[in-house]
């Protein structure tokens, strides 16, 4: 086997291109990995046998998660092989419901089609720890030096009674049902017609059966399996690739395009543009979606606009607080909105701000320390759900806000904004020679200069990635893809201008 490459865990596991890095024989060494990590981590005394694993709906994911099945049953382990294509939070409920000793997913969530991966889960439910990952990196290197694997054919570990079938998903749509404010839910069915979207990945069908239950009508699309998630070619619940369902809405709803909106959500700012009401019907139509593993989701509003997650998680913790009565501290990744710590100033409560990556923010909520954890990238998750973001119940409970507030979404984002910001959010994605940038950004960032764009510079954090901190609450954050040779720049200014001006001269100053 060529070892012309690296096996390297980041934020959610290890991730590759199918046929290159991310090969049959990739997934038995990085699955050996595991089990090792696991014999010595434990040393014999098991609290559990038992693996969960799962796959999604990517070219191979189905042979890719058997091939590691194969492995750990080879060593030992019982494995829950899920029947059919499983979310992300769907495997992570099974691992807390079985008390697993922990989960393989083969799943490279929203990155394009020509990636997989596999993520390891604890016994916790959320995603491996760094201490963890560290030790799975060191160990999937070795054996990918000097290949040893221990490996059994799946029916063979079937009949051996080391392999078992199920279904995972009904438990975990009954257990959401059990959480969600059904009744309120189900009183706002009259009112609102919701467009539904998996994009071609693992939530098909699951909102749609919950809210079919409650009374809901609405309009499932991109929902068939499609390996190479047209039409957006990676399973993002992005502006761009939601245009499509924005367009449905806007019909739907009437939309008569004069409400001066549009360009700059699509960039990605927070925006609160004047509201519009439909003529058509007396049900308003609304979007909601899920990426290809089901942890993220991405929602539109009433004019088939894309609201920012930066704008989602605040207006969601703020109907924690005084709608459902779940008072608490918060928490939020450093690339996250800061319209989050106002919100809690606001009731007397704190943010916990995290480096990138969910497990830390999994973590706080399995721990209990916080009632809401979120990220810019559409992860979020509350307590007493699953440790693991959740883009299923996410879109859940905005339906669930909307139908207390019983005001459009594009009215919430308003009043939000208007009594905590003005704050706008930007994230652009520049190409970059990954080991260049590596070589220069530590002499650059130790020379930032102490005024810029004639900001003051109050403050730097450097603990993940590269982020600046300015006298006006505006700050500016520059971060590595794991994945891709891609550098991402995030942003945060009071208008749109100055989070342009800031943005740009970061980009400038970086490359």
């Amino acid at each position: 086997m060529s070892s012309s490459f690296e096996i390297e865990f980041g934020t959610s596991g290890y991730r590759g291109k199918i046929a290159d890095d991310f090969t049959y024989e990739s997934v038995k060494v990085v699955s050996q990995a595991v089990c090792d990590f696991l014999n010595e981590k434990y040393k014999g005394t098991f609290p559990s046998k038992q693996i969960v694993i799962g796959y999604d709906t990517r070219f191979l994911s189905e042979e890719f998660a058997k091939i590691s099945a194969c492995v750990f049953c080879a060593n030992g382990f019982n494995v829950l092989f899920a029947d059919t294509f499983t979310p992300t939070p769907v495997i992570a409920i099974k691992i807390l419901k079985e008390k697993a000793l922990g989960a393989i997913n083969i799943t490279a969530s929203h990155n394009p089609y020509n990636y997989n991966g596999i993520k390891f889960s604890p016994e916790w439910g959320g995603p491996a720890l760094p201490e963890d990952t560290e030790v799975l990196t060191k160990k999937s290197n070795e054996l990918l030096k000097n290949p040893r694997y221990n490996f059994m054919d799946f029916n063979e570990a079937k009949k051996a009674g080391l392999l078992k079938e199920e279904d995972f998903i009904g438990y975990y749509a009954e257990l959401v049902k059990s959480k969600l404010d059904l009744k309120l839910i189900k009183e706002n069915a009259g009112s609102l017609y919701p467009f539904i979207t998996s994009l071609h990945g693992t939530s098909k069908g699951i909102i749609g059966k919950i809210l079919g239950e409650a009374g809901y009508q609405f309009k499932e699309i991109y929902e068939e399996r499609d390996a190479f998630f047209k039409p957006g070619f990676a399973p993002d619940p992005s502006a761009k690739n939601l245009k499509e369902m924005g367009g449905l809405i806007k019909e739907y709803n009437g939309y008569d395009g004069k409400n001066g909106a549009g360009s700059r959500e699509e960039e990605g700012m927070i925006n609160a543009a004047k509201v519009e009401k439909s003529e058509k019907g007396k049900k308003t139509a609304i979007g909601l979606a899920a990426d290809g593993d089901a942890d993220r989701y991405g929602i539109l509003d009433e004019d088939g606009e894309f609201v920012e997650p930066n704008i989602i998680f605040p207006l969601l913790y703020n109907y924690y607080i005084e709608g459902k009565g779940i008072k608490g501290d918060a928490a939020r990744s450093v690339a996250t909105s800061a319209l989050l710590d106002r919100i809690a100033r606001h009731y007397g409560f704190k943010v916990l701000e995290t480096p990138v990556g969910f497990k830390y923010l999994g973590k706080l909520i399995s721990e209990e320390k916080v009632v809401i954890a979120g990220e810019e990238s559409s992860g979020l998750t509350v307590i007493g759900h699953t440790p693991d973001k959740d883009g299923i119940y996410t879109c859940l409970l905005v339906l669930e806000m909307l139908a207390y507030y019983k005001k459009p979404l594009k009215v919430l984002v308003k009043d939000i904004l208007e009594k905590f910001g003005p704050i706008f959010t930007k994230r652009i994605n520049v190409p970059v020679n990954k080991e260049k940038f590596k070589a220069e950004i530590d002499e650059k960032m130790e020379k930032f200069p102490d005024v810029f764009k004639g900001r003051k510079v109050t403050g730097k954090n450097l603990t993940d990635g590269y982020k600046v901190f300015f006298d006006d609450d505006s700050w500016l954050l520059a971060r590595l893809s794991g994945t891709e040779d891609l550098m991402r720049i995030y942003g945060e200014a009071d208008t749109e201008q100055n989070l342009d001006v800031l943005i740009s001269a970061f980009q400038k100053y970086l490359i």
